[in-house]
Parts: structure tokens; sequence; C-alpha cells
């Protein structure tokens, strides 16, 4: 027996046309996978007369009002692709007020709101969806929550923006960042203000919902405080590869002594690392953890095949869901409220690149304690270097240092001070 879920759709951009096009092709498989016929009854647009990308099913309704869709009663699951943050929070929790299961890939209100409209569809025995706002077609959400609920992770390192890894690659392989962004936009992966992905600023927000998955503990962005890779240049990229590193702008989480570590800027990967090898768009998150170990999860992080496959499949369980009674299983809130310290401000190793930058911190060297390495006349490694050290060392010689990573010296472990039993009346 087949059971028809109505569903109304936010958005209809490239995410929201890549859904309609995957919903139209894999209609006939899910109905016999799954035993549920998925109906897209409407869509609201910005601009009902504006060129689309994508053919409409035949019984869609076409409208440019968001509330003829959420406040439709017929409508029982609402996707959400359209994007801001504002209005989409508006909408979402409308949605969720009336009963109706929410599937979204908006990384930026998951990010800032999440925790917030999770807890909005906890009390509305509601389903609450975002596995597509995080690296694209990998279901890293879905696999956190399910292959680690056992696992205690103990970091998470990832490549989650496209758009700066292609740049990245392109630069290690001779371009010029101007050009390298030039061909990202050309080839439809950059938009026309690159802001948040050279920024770091969108890996940030992915971050921050990464870790309510791996660690239950939700960050901020001033916690995370996204370093871009705009001071980045060619002879950078290139000269750090000649010496065994690839740069990556990395997303780290990592859980040592009960206590979370975060960073998102450019790290220096070592080659003998798997993450090095992930280059152009693709993206990949490594998840070390006890019982598991390693582990690599690599996969296309943007394109709207990729997204709307994921958006898709948060519908079906989502439409599972209400087909069986079931509601608020895959929903992630913060449990944890542990302190949060940033990567950058533990002593560690770091690159300098450049005849004139060496020379320079060579010679800035011997008026501060720390020591180095020459790799080569053009390449310095400058071991354990602490916070103070490093911004001592990038005001005065105003050089680009890149952190390598694996080299972060760990704080000592703080051992209890009370070592007798105290016996307290009560």
């Amino acid at each position: 027996m087949t059971t028809t879920i109505e569903v109304g759709m936010l958005g209809l951009g490239t995410v929201g046309s890549g859904v309609v096009e995957r919903l139209t092709q894999a209609a006939r498989k899910i109905e016999q996978t799954q035993g549920i016929r998925l109906h897209l009854a409407a869509v609201a647009v910005n601009h009902l007369n504006a060129p689309r990308a994508v053919k409409l099913p035949i019984g869609t309704r076409l409208t440019d009002s968001l509330t003829n869709v959420v406040c439709d009663q017929r409508i029982q699951l609402i996707i959400e692709v359209m994007g801001t943050v504002a209005t989409a929070k508006s909408a979402i929790k409308a949605a969720l007020n009336q009963g109706k299961s929410v599937v979204t890939a908006n990384k930026d209100l998951i990010a800032t709101a999440g925790a917030e409209l999770t807890a909005l569809a906890q009390r509305q025995h509601c389903d609450l969806f975002y596995e597509a706002s995080v690296a694209g077609g990998i279901p890293i959400l879905r696999t956190l929550t399910d292959s680690y609920a056992t696992d205690n992770i103990q970091s998470v390192d990832g490549i989650i923006n496209g758009t700066a890894n292609y740049i990245l690659s392109a630069m290690t392989a001779g371009q010029t960042y101007e050009d390298a962004l030039a061909a990202a936009q050309a080839a439809g992966y950059a938009e026309a203000d690159p802001t948040n992905d050279v920024g770091g600023i969108d890996a940030a927000y992915k971050l921050m919902i990464l870790s309510r998955f791996a660690f239950g503990q939700g960050l901020t962005f001033q916690q995370v405080a996204p370093v871009g890779i705009t001071g980045l240049s060619a002879t950078i990229c290139q000269t750090v590869a000649q010496h065994g590193w690839q740069i990556k702008l990395l997303a780290q989480a990592y859980q040592h002594n009960q206590q979370l570590y975060c960073r998102v800027a450019p790290v220096a990967v070592a080659q003998t690392q798997p993450l090095s090898e992930i280059v152009g768009v693709q993206n990949a998150i490594a998840v070390q953890s006890d019982a598991i170990g390693a582990s690599l999860y690599t996969g296309p992080g943007a394109g709207s095949t990729a997204t709307a496959n994921s958006v898709l499949n948060d519908v079906i369980v989502a439409a599972q869901h209400l087909v069986n009674g079931q509601s608020a299983v895959n929903t992630a809130l913060p449990v944890n409220q542990g302190a949060v310290t940033n990567l950058a401000d533990l002593p560690q190793d770091y690159l300098v690149v450049g005849a004139k930058a060496v020379s320079a911190v060579q010679v800035y060297a011997n008026e501060v304690d720390f020591s180095l390495q020459t790799l080569a006349p053009d390449c310095l490694r400058l071991n354990a270097l602490t916070a103070r050290q490093r911004q001592q060392v990038a005001r005065q010689v105003q050089v680009t240092l890149v952190p390598i990573a694996g080299t972060v010296r760990w704080p000592a472990t703080t051992k209890n001070a009370i070592t007798t039993p105290v016996h307290v009346a009560i």
C-alpha cells in the first residue's frame, strides 16, 4: 500500500531545482522501496514569472506567498531551500507550530538558531532535519548520529567548503588567488560576493553544526573565530607543497581533557595524511574516535544534485515518521556546556614562507625566545610558538604564519587539588 505525503517547498533556486529534478527521477523508486508517494503540492518563489531551470510536476502550484504554502492545511511536510535567515526562520517556526515536519539546507540559520528550532520541533513532536546544511552530499550528520551512537569522538577535521578548497588547489598548481577565484566563479563554485567562502564564514557555520552532533556541544561564531584564505598566495601554497604539506582550509574541533577546542583556518596538512589529497570542490571529514578509530568521509560538497539528494533523503525519513507516527528522532540539542578554547591559543608549530619573510623572522628570533628550523632559504618552521609569540611575530615582522596540523601542544592535565577525603556534615 502506498501512502501519499503532501509536500510544500520554499524556494526554487539551484538547490530547489535540484530537489524537483531528483524527486521526479526517483519518484517510482521511492514508491517501490518506501511505499510513499511524495506529492509536491506547492512551491513558493519570489517572482512568479522568472525563468525556471526546471519544469514543475503536473499539479504543483506555484505561488509567491510563503504563507500560502506554510499554512496550507493539506501540506504535511515543508522543504526550505530559499536561503536567508530571518525570513526562513519565521517560515520554519510557523510550519513547526502547525505540526508540520521541516527539512532545510540552511546552514546559516541552523548554525545560529538550530538549538531554538530543534527545541520547538521537539515540543511540537515534529521532525526538523538538515543533513544538507553540512558537506553537501556527505551524510555526515546521520553518520555521527547513528554510527557513533555508542562511540566517543575525539576529533573532527573537515574540508567543508568546496570553493576555498578549489582556490587553494588552483594556487598550489600555480594560479594567482585572483585567477583562481575568477575560475571558481566562472565554474559556478563561487558567488559574485565570495566573502563567506574565502573568509571561512561558511566553514565556521558548518563546524558549529558538526560540533552538536560530534560532541553534544554548540559553538559560537566568536569561539570559532574563522580565518580565511585571502592572506595566502600561490607562492606560499607552492612552497609549502614543495616541503611536504598541502594548505587546506580546515574546520577543526577536538575534545581533550573534558574541554573542547576549535578552529577554522588555513592549516598545513602533511602530504602523508589523506586530507591533503582532497582537491577541487570535494569535501572530506576525518573523524577520530575511541571505538572506530580513524575514519574519512568524502564526497561532493556543493552542487544542486548532491545537495538535493541529501534533502530528499531527509524528506523520506520525515515522511516515514509521518506514516508511522514517529517524530523528533534525529535532532541534536546541545547537552554539554563545557569550556571552549580556540586552537590558535595553544602552542604549536608554524611555517613561514618567502625569502624576505624568512630573513626578517630569523633576525627577530634573536630577540624573542622561540626556536626555529630552516627548511630552505625561503621556508622556516617555528617550533612550539605560543599565542603571544605568534602575535608578536605577526605584528613585528608582518608575515603570514601557517599552523602545521598535528603539532598542537596540549595543556597539562590539571589534577584535583583535594587529595584527602573531606567530611562534610549535612
